[in-house]
């Protein structure tokens, strides 16, 4: 498989997952066609053309050749100099990585990190926001994140792959799309009706049984108890990273009695509280992984790729 092959096959996957509604994937497209015809100078040579092609922003060949034949790939769930140097070790030791790819991102990918927030805005949307409340509720919550992004060194991991001449990839919303579509899928279907039946519900997944059995990080009621009712569930899990906390509010007020998430920060946690909804953590790793092991079970339907895992993941097929 080529590299670009391979991220073809990944963000395909991740645009089929993707949970707003249909057409979200090709208006994001259009619109960036139309920033970058309207750039002159510095700003148009800057700009990331991948963005006319491919809509996540925080998904990235990160260093590569597009022919770059790819057989054995090092994934995980964070990657930094040290992954690089530990690929580089593995290939001197006779197992030649071809490829490390990360989940989290880095680089470019990284400091585009709140370019993937409106992708949060059209999923509130299908509950009921309208586009302005969605457009100004998120307005701050990507400054924040702008700024917490911006005086970070992007290039660190990058500059180490390309020191070693190791292709270097990272997904970050294409496998985030995936978890939150296949736990929303079930949610939907399952309909549970307590607290103490989505809990029951997400340790059935081997990812969150593998993170119970080995790091002892369990699903956990965040805000209410095991015997309340769940109500409308919303799989919140995509997005780049967790919304502001003015959105609460306003899930409370479409209906949503349950949000599931990865992780939230200590002020979402009051703020979800404050509104009387109910907030089930489901783990940052453990679902970071069933997103990765969906989006490589996409991409590697035909096993033909050696997959060697680090930093967190472990492989998992169905």
């Amino acid at each position: 498989m080529k590299l670009r092959e391979f991220y073809d096959s990944a963000i395909k996957k991740a645009i089929k997952e993707d949970p707003r509604p249909k057409g979200a994937v090709e208006d994001d497209l259009k619109e960036a066609g139309r920033v970058y015809k309207k750039l002159k100078g510095i700003e148009k040579t800057a700009f990331d053309q991948e963005k006319l092609k491919y809509p996540y922003a925080d998904s990235r060949i990160l260093f590569g050749l597009d022919k770059r034949e790819i057989k054995t790939v090092l994934v995980g769930i964070d990657i930094d100099v040290q992954e690089i140097l530990l690929a580089d070790r593995l290939s001197e030791k006779g197992t030649k990585i071809d490829l490390v790819l990360s989940h989290h991102p880095s680089g470019r990918a990284f400091a585009q990190l709140d370019e993937v927030m409106s992708l949060q805005c059209g999923i509130w949307e299908s509950h009921g926001f309208s586009e302005k409340i969605a457009k100004n509720v998120m307005r701050g919550r990507k400054d924040e994140v702008r700024r917490s992004v911006i005086s970070r060194n992007h290039m660190r991991a990058v500059d180490a792959a390309i020191l070693l001449n190791i292709p270097f990839m990272c997904l970050h919303t294409a496998a985030d799309n995936c978890v939150a579509t296949y736990l929303q899928k079930i949610f939907n279907k399952q309909k549970p009706r307590r607290l103490k039946d989505i809990l029951n519900i997400l340790r059935r997944v081997p990812e969150y049984r593998y993170a119970m059995k080995t790091t002892g990080v369990a699903p956990h009621i965040l805000v209410g108890k095991e015997k309340d009712e769940a109500g409308k569930v919303f799989v919140d899990m995509t997005g780049g990273t967790n919304p502001p906390d003015g959105v609460y509010s306003r899930f409370s007020q479409s209906g949503i009695g349950t949000i599931v998430g990865m992780h939230v920060n200590e002020s979402g946690h009051k703020a979800a509280k404050k509104e009387f909804l109910n907030y089930v953590i489901a783990g940052h790793m453990a679902s970071d992984m069933l997103g990765m092991n969906l989006l490589l079970d996409a991409v590697n339907n035909k096993n033909n790729l050696n997959i060697i895992t680090c930093s967190g993941f472990k492989r998992m097929k169905r």
